[in-house]
């Protein structure tokens, strides 16, 4: 018996009457079912462009405020959303009329190349559920973002039968429109003049730089010919536009994409006429001459680029060292898809550790090719080539349709893409560039294949309408599962969003538990959990003992339990993501004075976050200061007396040992870490080493002139020290610094009363007093009396009275 899938059923033949007689129209009936088949497939053809525009147009244009990231998730939500639509109303118009349309390029293979590394990669990936639907600050290589991209430029292909026209338009007003608001924020024009749209670094784009690359990679569209005076002028605002962002940037990275994109016009442009002629090409040489000349005399519009935030980056070397570590760990198939961080974690970072940006992490490389590479090793760097090959053959075989294609439309698409390739090789694409990207590959697959469409029936063939069968059953259900997964995720973002700006503790563990239940995946929920549930710890341990209350011990008990299971099932969940150790190993450190041995579950918890982090100065800082806190408890407990002094003694004196092992260690990967040499010194004043403390302070001291704690300290130092002149010029420097420091002010006028200037010591004792906070300070109040009684003015060692 053999099986047709999807194929109609015979049409009963009707019976029509006419003139009192009964007969049979077997062939209209059948007409009438085959039209209205088409009139339907028709109506979802529809559907699917318009599902293609609304991607196209509101990608570099879609902001929500009420998610982490108000452009990467609600993007990514955007593209999932549209492609997901348009390929069940495809598969739906295939259905209803029985036919495939086809448009076959070479472009389309490159696609599947890199939708299937990404998909090979993600199987295989450290952190395989981030990178299938990546993160709020980096989703744009994530393997649904990629599927979302690739199914647009396959619906655009196989949908349209124009050349890619509508969808030019769209993009050019699409972008016209980012830019405009973008360069208006530029420029200090809000708009929108409230929340994060107050703000010069703030467009639909992403960063700044990201707002000079669309203008780069978009220029040549603007530049081409249109004969619509409406058309025209608006061409020429997106020129202009694009021109003046470039130019108030004016960063040699931009100004290369736009470069390439101008050399591609005149060499299509050429092409296609044949002849050359020097007319036709002044706009891109213009646009050349100036990049040169700008980048030559390093113009800097200062008035506005001092505003502007600075975006950091790794270094092109850098990201090569990064992905050179991964290839030689993973040659195959990379770390995965957005772990990124976790490449630079373990192959970078250590390269900065001398730097101010000692701690910082990057989630993606100095360009798009390098985050392809860490993601997906081999196999993305073969479907990458794979994909760039198949451009460029398309453009040598199709170069007919160059020369015949009179608009021009041809020449900007394909210039278009060529400066969207170069910054591939020279910039990191977010989710709004890589749509442009795609956009322009549909274009130019569009443009070159435009009148080569082929048109299978499924009826015909058992096989053909089996694969239609499963095709349907599987889209419906991939389409159905992403976006219920997409909406979990985004629902839970946005809790977690709301629980930045809960006003209490609780009210943030309510909204971070809901945004777990969502989304159980998500390591960043677990570590913000812990902190709160620290928290709240911290507030029962303050708060007010209540005779009445018997159930404060269970709830401190709780709050204790769930910070260390939190920090725990986080470290567990994402085992490769140094933040989750130490975070952990933070955990435990707050815990030191409640719980015994949480010193070594702290330290270890940190070394293993320098094991994924290595040369980290900030992780051996840190398990300096567990070593430390442990030292205090330990002398707090000491001097309490008691038959365990001499333990106490001798457990802080241990711990003190480990501190400055710890903190030197840090002090040796990075010689200006600051806070390592600051905490060095408080050990060494620990352990009665005052020498070495005052050298440890006066490191940094030249560079934090500003700080009036330092020099608080430094002075408290000096005078333990026996140097007194020093002292009061540090505390003289305090009270300068921060004129409302209350406990400088007060050791300063007892080292004024030791030197028997009484109006100098009773002036600082009025201001202590005139400070709001302090107007009823007994202590100071009878000192003050004190000297204004002319008593005996020698307290004795100025540094054994206690601080305010």
């Amino acid at each position: 018996m053999r099986l047709n899938f999807f194929r109609r059923p015979a049409v009963e033949p009707v019976q029509v009457v006419a003139d009192g007689a009964v007969s049979t129209d077997y062939e209209a009936t059948l007409a009438m079912a085959r039209s209205e088949a088409g009139e339907s497939a028709g109506m979802y053809q529809q559907a699917v462009r318009w599902c293609v525009l609304a991607a196209v147009f509101l990608a570099p244009l879609f902001v929500l405020p009420w998610t982490t990231n108000p452009l990467e998730m609600n993007k990514q939500l955007l593209l999932v959303v549209a492609a997901g639509a348009g390929l069940i109303l495809w598969l739906l118009s295939i259905v209803s009329s029985g036919r495939l349309s086809w448009r076959s390029n070479s472009i389309d293979k490159g696609i599947l190349a890199l939708a299937v590394a990404a998909g090979l990669a993600t199987a295989f990936s450290l952190t395989p559920f981030k990178s299938l639907f990546g993160m709020s600050v980096s989703s744009s290589n994530s393997l649904i973002s990629i599927s979302a991209l690739a199914v647009i430029f396959y619906l655009a292909v196989n949908s349209y039968h124009d050349k890619g026209k509508q969808i030019l338009t769209c993009l050019k007003i699409s972008v016209l429109i980012a830019l405009a608001y973008g360069f208006s924020q530029m420029m200090s024009w809000y708009l929108v003049s409230n929340g994060i749209a107050n703000s010069r670094a703030f467009n639909t784009v992403g960063s700044i730089n990201a707002l000079g690359a669309m203008a780069a990679i978009i220029l040549p569209l603007f530049a081409m010919k249109i004969e619509s005076k409406i058309s025209g002028y608006l061409n020429a605002l997106g020129l202009l536009l694009a021109l003046a962002i470039l130019v108030v940037l004016n960063w040699w990275v931009l100004w290369a994409i736009a470069i390439a994109g101008m050399v591609a016009t005149i060499g299509f442009e050429n092409l296609r006429q044949l002849k050359f002629k020097m007319s036709r090409f002044i706009l891109p040489m213009t646009v050349i001459v100036i990049a040169v000349f700008l980048m030559i005399v390093n113009f800097s519009v200062d008035a506005l680029k001092k505003n502007y935030p600075v975006e950091v980056a790794p270094s092109y070397a850098l990201s090569a060292d990064v992905a050179s570590g991964v290839l030689k760990e993973r040659l195959i198939l990379g770390y995965g898809p957005e772990n990124f961080s976790l490449a630079f974690d373990k192959f970078g970072a250590g390269r900065l550790a001398d730097t101010t940006l000692s701690n910082i992490r990057f989630f993606d490389g100095t360009s798009e090719f390098f985050s392809w590479v860490i993601h997906g090793g081999l196999v993305a760097v073969a479907a990458v080539a794979f994909l760039f090959w198949s451009l460029i053959s398309a453009v040598i075989k199709k170069r007919t349709a160059i020369s015949d294609d009179d608009s021009g439309m041809t020449v900007a698409i394909l210039s278009a893409m060529t400066a969207s390739s170069a910054a591939f090789f020279l910039y990191p694409f977010n989710t709004a560039l890589n749509l442009v990207f795609f956009a322009l590959l549909s274009l130019t697959a569009l443009t070159l294949w435009g009148n080569a469409r082929q048109t299978h029936n499924i009826e015909e063939k058992a096989w053909l309408s089996l694969v239609a069968s499963l095709g349907f059953i599987s889209g419906l259900i991939v389409v159905l599962a992403g976006a219920y997964f997409m909406l979990s995720n985004y629902i839970s973002d946005v809790r977690y969003a709301q629980a930045f700006s809960a006003s209490t503790n609780q009210n943030a563990a309510d909204l971070l538990g809901e945004a777990f239940n969502w989304n159980g995946k998500d390591d960043r929920l677990l570590r913000a959990l812990s902190q709160v549930e620290l928290g709240l710890l911290s507030q029962e341990l303050n708060a007010k003992a209540d005779p009445k209350d018997d159930q404060k011990s269970n709830r401190v008990q709780q709050h204790l339990a769930n910070a260390v299971q939190y920090a725990q099932q986080a470290a567990n969940l994402s085992p490769r993501e140094a933040s989750n150790w130490s975070n952990l190993g933070g955990v435990y450190q707050s815990l030191i004075g409640l719980v015994d041995g949480v010193d070594k579950l702290a330290e270890d918890s940190y070394l293993k976050a320098e094991e994924l982090r290595p040369n980290d100065a900030s992780v051996f800082n840190s398990i300096g200061s567990v070593y430390l806190v442990k030292a205090n408890f330990s002398l707090q407990m000491a001097q309490s007396g008691g038959e365990n002094t001499a333990k106490f003694r001798q457990d802080a004196a241990d711990a003190l040992t480990k501190a400055e092992m710890y903190y030197k260690k840090a002090i040796e990967i990075s010689s200006n870490y600051g806070l390592a040499i600051y905490n060095l010194g408080v050990v060494y004043d620990r352990e009665g080493k005052l020498n070495e403390a005052i050298k440890q302070l006066e490191k940094i001291a030249p560079f934090n002139s500003d700080q009036p704690s330092l020099a608080f300290e430094l002075g408290l130092l000096y005078y333990r020290a026996g140097q007194k002149d020093k002292s009061l010029a540090q505390m003289q420097r305090a009270v300068v610094l921060s004129p409302e420091f209350a406990n400088a002010r007060w050791y300063l006028a007892l080292i004024y009363e030791e030197r028997q200037d009484m109006p100098a010591a009773i002036e600082q004792l009025e201001r202590i007093l005139s400070n709001e906070a302090n107007k009823d300070n007994e202590t100071v109040k009878q000192k003050l009396a004190q000297l204004k009684s002319g008593q005996p003015a020698v307290p004795g060692k100025v540094t054994d009275q206690k601080p305010l």
